[in-house]
């Protein structure tokens, strides 16, 4: 394995320098070693092109010759998406923010779903006591406590709506304040295992 390396300074690597690293990491010629060793760079790298590099060569042939390049990967992501300023502190916030309230969406979602799946299994059993009824197998009663029911079901269904409806509109607005151009593509998954 290469020498562990500390956050590289981007400034310090031009264009050429990705162009050699990405001939060298396409090459048959390089040796393993040199391959952990640009692995290592890039990984320390906290720039949209070494991260591309990197998850490029994890799609190549040779990236199984680098053991650990999911923890490259992993890591090169969290340097590159580090904040380096209040704007972007704010901004990684918002992301997390984001991930949360998608989490919010869903849970709202999945009651909506559970009291509309029992309204419609209350449905087809209101029928066949409808139909029992018609025929004086049941007492006209057992209707009634349907309505109370579907009254209580529908009303908790128009909420759930609405909660959702003004969840989703706080994430608009939340993902289209985000300034910082990296973060605006990040997937919400991502910031699951970032914790505040």
């Amino acid at each position: 394995m290469a020498k562990h390396k500390d956050i590289q300074d981007p400034a310090k690597y031009t264009e050429k320098d990705y162009d050699i690293f990405e001939m060298k990491l396409f090459s048959q010629f390089t040796s393993v070693e040199q391959l952990e060793e640009i692995c290592m760079t890039l990984a320390h790298l906290p720039t949209k092109r070494a991260q591309e590099l990197l998850k490029t060569f994890s799609q190549s042939e040779r990236a199984k010759e680098v053991g650990w390049l999911e923890c490259a990967l992993d890591e090169g992501q969290y340097l590159y998406l580090s904040p380096m300023n209040k704007q972007e502190e704010r901004d990684f916030l918002a992301l997390k923010m984001l991930q949360e309230l998608e989490d919010k969406i869903v849970d709202l979602q999945v009651k909506y779903d559970e009291l509309d799946l029992a309204a419609r299994k209350q449905q087809i059993e209101q029928e066949a006591i409808t139909a029992l009824i018609k025929r004086g197998e049941l007492d006209q009663g057992e209707v009634a406590k349907f309505y109370e029911v579907n009254l209580k079901g529908e009303s908790e269904m128009k909420e759930l709506e609405k909660q959702i409806a003004r969840q989703e509109k706080i994430f608009q607005q939340i993902k289209a304040s985000i300034k910082t151009e990296r973060y605006k593509n990040v997937p919400t998954s991502y910031m699951q295992h970032i914790h505040f």
